[in-house]
């Protein structure tokens, strides 16, 4: 392969790799009652995250971040990991249409957050003094960044839902 086909490839996968990230996995839960499909998501979504808000009219289950362990990623040790979850219940045709992601978040460093790129002195400000100087809680502080996905518990997850919608 020619040099400028391999850059060519090379920047494919990775614009695909970053869009891999923020797929869902999908799970055909065929033709079955929308409301009982999605009180039935809810509950299996329940026993692997706590619900921080359901809503059936958009059919979105949102989890809250839900610690984890997570392998050193630094020669000196670890930062904290987290497991952030969204399951969607809808109607596709005929069919009831389950999907889920749970992607693994670390927390980042102060250090990395305040590297900034490097600006011209005509450039117009985007913050302003104050909100330079301003004091931040720590909620602000956290610098949570996405690096990756746990396909095992999306799997999991749409397996137990399958096992309780099927028939008897």
């Amino acid at each position: 392969m020619n040099r400028l086909a391999m850059i060519a490839l090379g920047g494919a996968l990775i614009v695909a790799g970053g869009c891999h990230s923020r797929q869902y996995q999908s799970q055909s839960l065929g033709q079955v009652n929308y409301a009982q499909a999605f009180e039935q998501s809810k509950a299996v979504f329940s026993q692997y995250f706590s619900i921080e808000s359901a809503d059936a009219a958009k059919g979105k289950i949102v989890g809250r971040a839900k610690e984890v362990q997570a392998a050193p990623d630094r020669l000196l040790g670890s930062t904290p990991a987290r497991q952030i979850a969204v399951m969607r219940v809808r109607r596709k045709g005929d069919t009831v249409v389950a999907d889920v992601r749970v992607e693994i978040q670390r927390q980042d460093t102060v250090a990395a957050r305040q590297m900034q790129p490097v600006t011209v002195d005509t450039e117009l400000p985007n913050r302003t003094p104050a909100q330079e100087n301003a004091p931040l809680t720590a909620e602000q502080e956290e610098f949570w960044q996405t690096t990756g996905r746990d396909e095992g518990v999306e799997q999991s997850i749409l397996a137990d839902l399958i096992r309780r919608l099927a028939p008897k």
